[in-house]
């Protein structure tokens, strides 16, 4: 039965994912103004939502921020390693593959499908620690210097504040208002499974030692640390579950847009991403059931 039930999780994400790969083929778009929907209008509007609707404790949002930075760093120390022992020290862009993972758009649907809107919410707090330091600590990583001023430049931030603001103030949300951000956020899971499906059409496996040596650190050495980082502060229950399940996630598709727009070993990158993405096939549904 459990392994039914992880079926019928994952069925949809893949299958919504596989759709945007078949689209790719028929149709030719650019993913730049679903993007900037998602970043822009979606993502921050189911940021509010969910926040809004489950109350959060403040211990709770500080450990699973803290297990979100120790994963970071946990699989960033291992990148280290790994491309010293294979004398690779300039490949910075593996580094983004490896430490930021697919925290949306594929976390957000399999957290809301195996543990409700609970769950969701969770994933959120989780994503958005990830994303802030995707756009301070990754472009950073990736130019080499600065960075950290581009996470004031999207709503995420603002929407996070305004969301926590009303969780921890308890502000009744009026209905039209909520039922506006919830129709908006309801549109970000299949736009982010649709993109990354149309994104992966077009890319290509190279470097197949090095893309799998990042799958491996991203997807196995994240469970790991995340396993590790919840044992260490004694998160229990629904919480721990979520942030195992978010750090085994594969490498983000917006790795790839910071390594295009800074010239960082874009190829490789896109690389990593689609080798992930596709371990992924077999390494989310074991996970779940394991979680379950």
């Amino acid at each position: 039965m459990p392994v039914l039930k992880v079926l019928t999780i994952v069925f949809p994400v893949f299958s919504i994912i596989g759709i945007g790969y078949v689209f790719a083929r028929f149709k030719k778009l650019s993913l730049e103004p679903v993007i900037n929907i998602l970043l822009y209008l979606t993502i921050p509007s189911l940021v509010i939502a969910s926040l809004v609707k489950k109350k959060i404790i403040l211990n709770e949002l500080l450990i699973v921020s803290t297990t979100a930075v120790i994963v970071v760093i946990g699989t960033g120390i291992i990148s280290f390693i790994y491309l010293s022992i294979i004398n690779r020290k300039e490949l910075r862009g593996f580094y983004l593959t490896t430490m930021f993972m697919n925290s949306g758009n594929m976390s957000f649907p399999l957290s809301l499908l195996a543990f409700g809107d609970e769950g969701l919410a969770i994933a959120v707090i989780y994503y958005v620690a990830i994303s802030l330091m995707v756009y301070s600590l990754g472009i950073y990583i990736a130019k080499g210097e600065g960075g950290f001023k581009e996470i004031f430049r999207l709503p995420l931030i603002y929407a996070t504040v305004v969301g926590l603001a009303l969780n921890f103030t308890d502000v009744a949300v009026p209905k039209p208002i909520l039922s506006t951000l919830d129709m908006l956020g309801a549109a970000t899971i299949p736009l982010m499974l649709i993109s990354l499906g149309y994104h992966l059409h077009s890319t290509h496996i190279t470097s197949f030692a090095i893309s799998s040596s990042g799958t491996l650190i991203r997807i196995l050495g994240g469970a790991m640390l995340g396993y590790s980082a919840t044992v260490l502060f004694g998160i229990e229950g629904l919480e721990q579950k979520i942030i195992i399940l978010s750090s085994s996630m594969p490498s983000a598709v917006i790795n790839f847009i910071v390594s295009y727009r800074y010239k960082l070993q874009s190829e490789l990158v896109a690389s990593i991403i689609a080798l992930s993405t596709i371990v992924s096939l077999f390494t989310t549904p074991v996970i779940l059931y394991l979680l379950m």
